[in-house]
């Protein structure tokens, strides 16, 4: 497998576009599963995906992240869920083992990883990709982003927790966190952010910016309508506390893998926390099952966010660096809306089936 100039082989490169597509069409597939009753409520990471799968492409057996309720295509590319329990959460699915983020106890994008055994004893965590559960309020998983990473600090720090080799080695985990744009006008990410800068731990942060929260524009909720020029005081420079600052765009496949992988090293290497502001982004659905985008957004925008999609942006570099043909790309997309499909089906068959008195009915 030949590397490419951003370091990836041809084949992982494919494998993230095919990741990509096949997250966009269970989203596009679970809004239309709401909007026809299937389903009671939806809130999907649509135009996430490839920034989503760049910075799952860092995240490390040990690690732990605490999200948001966009994250799916992060979740997906981290090996934690699946097409099919993505739509088990969509439906509301009680069973554990179908839906093991939540069982039906939140509505949809809401994940965990179990920490615990059955029988009461600790999973090996530091050989686990781990996942705290999801808030649903805006900036509720900002906080507990000081416990995680300050636990890796002390784990490296303090010798008479060497032998505690189930929940870290040696410090060296990360934890990620993630958040839209507009929730960092919330309290508790500026507390967070200033937190993790004076105790200099292992935090990376992921501000997906796609310029609106829900239908009001950045530059009445954000200061200099950027989160990173405003965190500009906070910037760490030499023998000082304070963070790490990246400006990426959202649909700038080979600048993402670049830039995160070169952050999240340096936060796990030197325990320093880092901030990636994603700008650019775009959210081809609008908000949630709840509105439509085209009710607020000009024509102008709406017309340059289609322009801007990640998937759209990366099957051109695809194509520009002359790693495959439109004919497999074409190949790569019906592949796509095949599995997801087949998830759907599959989700809505198990899910249904109990309830119209078939096998484990209690009808």
């Amino acid at each position: 497998m030949s590397e490419t100039p951003i370091g990836l082989s041809r084949e992982e490169i494919l494998a993230d576009f095919r990741l990509a597509l096949l997250s966009r069409e269970i989203a596009l597939l679970a809004r239309k599963e709401v909007l026809s009753g299937k389903a009671k409520f939806g809130i999907f990471g649509d135009g996430k995906e490839v920034a989503q799968i760049a910075m799952a492409r860092n995240f490390k057996a040990g690690d732990w992240r605490s999200g948001y309720y966009r994250d799916h295509t992060f979740m997906m590319a981290a090996g934690i869920t699946t097409a099919e329990q993505f739509f088990y959460q969509v439906y509301g699915h009680t069973d554990e083992e179908a839906n093991p983020g939540s069982a039906g106890r939140n509505f949809n994008n809401h994940f965990a990883t179990k920490s615990i055994n059955s029988d009461g004893s600790w999973n090996n965590l530091a050989e686990m990709k781990n996942s705290s559960a999801d808030l649903s309020p805006t900036a509720g998983q900002m906080p507990r982003l000081i416990g995680l990473g300050y636990a890796s600090k002390l784990y490296r720090e303090n010798p008479e927790l060497a032998a505690m080799k189930q929940f870290s080695k040696k410090g060296n985990e990360v934890a990620f966190g993630t958040i839209g744009d507009a929730a960092t006008a919330e309290g508790h990410f500026f507390e967070t952010m200033n937190a993790a800068a004076v105790l200099q731990i292992p935090v990376a942060m992921f501000v997906w910016d796609d310029g609106y929260g829900i239908s009001v524009t950045k530059d009445k909720q954000i200061v200099k309508a950027s989160i990173s020029v405003a965190l500009e005081g906070f910037r760490k420079e030499e023998d000082t506390n304070g963070i790490l600052i990246y400006k990426v765009n959202g649909w700038d496949y080979p600048q993402m893998i670049e830039v995160f992988a070169e952050g999240v090293e340096r936060c796990r290497r030197e325990h320093v926390p880092v901030l990636f502001h994603v700008d650019e982004m775009v959210q081809p659905m609008g908000h949630s099952t709840s509105g439509s985008h085209e009710r607020y957004k000009s024509r102008e925008r709406l017309e340059w966010e289609a322009m801007y999609d990640p998937l759209l942006k990366m099957e051109q570099w695809i194509l520009e660096t002359g790693l495959t043909t439109e004919a497999e790309l074409s190949a790569i997309k019906d592949e796509g809306i095949s599995e997801a499909r087949k998830a759907r089906d599959t989700a809505w068959k198990n899910y249904t089936e109990p309830i119209q008195g078939g096998e484990g009915s209690t009808a």
